[in-house]
């Protein structure tokens, strides 16, 4: 049976199962997560709520590059809470904290194959179904997905599934496919849902992939093209002014 584990910090540890799904009593700054999913991966993620108390927040969920993690967005996180948003950042499956499954098995992505990969959109939308669930003060209606190259194919296919879909999507290097993540039958199901596509002119591949991935919009598609920088998270560092410019389009969709 699916396990829901919630750590909070600075707390005593507190073990939830499925069949409860209750929400926390009180709210912290920084609320450490973990979820057991179907085929027992445990995926980490964490909640940082806003200095503003407020009865409902804004949600952004923020999904990282290949190869990384959840602590690899700079200042980005610190830009969202500041405009009043909660945050909530995931380490996919194989990267980050979240490289066991309920038996402590070790699994890194490095030897995954695109089945493992395929798995990506359902480990977010399960995770996010259940933070939305217990957590009342997240906003299942005002919210936004960033990703990072397979971050951004992650953030299209799990858009496609949710039934409320969001007010954003921000693809960082996102692609027609990558690791098995075919995304551009899921882009014609966003319907109106806008999007800002980023890439670098030094990524060649990326530069033309969100080209062709526009074909396959239905709604509003802005394209921001920055100068220097690789792929995914690595545009941040390169990039100064690109935290804010992703901050201030989240900032014009969730007015």
């Amino acid at each position: 049976m699916k396990k829901l584990i919630i750590f909070l910090i600075m707390t005593a540890t507190l073990l939830l199962p499925a069949a409860a799904n209750a929400a926390p009593k009180k709210q912290k700054s920084t609320l450490a997560l973990t979820y057991e999913t179907k085929d027992s991966f445990i995926i980490k993620s964490k909640i940082i709520y806003p200095k503003v108390k407020k009865p409902s927040y804004p949600l952004v969920i923020m999904l990282h590059s290949l190869g990384y993690s959840s602590s690899y967005w700079t200042t980005l996180p610190k830009m969202l809470n500041d405009k009043g948003y909660a945050v909530l950042l995931v380490d996919l499956r194989g990267h980050g904290q979240s490289l066991y499954d309920s038996n402590f098995r070790i699994h890194y992505w490095t030897k995954y194959t695109d089945t493992q990969f395929s798995k990506y959109p359902k480990d977010v939308l399960e995770m996010l179904n259940y933070v939305l669930y217990a957590y009342k003060n997240l906003s299942d209606k005002d919210y936004v997905i960033i990703g990072a190259d397979i971050g951004a194919n992650t953030a299209i296919l799990t858009a496609e599934q949710l039934k409320i879909k969001p007010k954003g999507i921000v693809l960082i290097s996102p692609s027609l496919k990558f690791k098995g993540l075919y995304t551009p039958i899921a882009m014609t199901n966003l319907g109106s849902t806008p999007i800002m596509a980023i890439a670098s002119k030094r990524d060649n591949y990326s530069f033309q992939q969100i080209a062709e991935l526009k074909k396959f919009a239905q709604g509003r598609y802005d394209e921001k093209i920055y100068p220097v920088g690789g792929a995914g998270m690595l545009m941040l560092k390169a990039n100064p002014t690109m935290a804010a410019d992703i901050a201030n389009w989240i900032g014009a969709i969730l007015k």
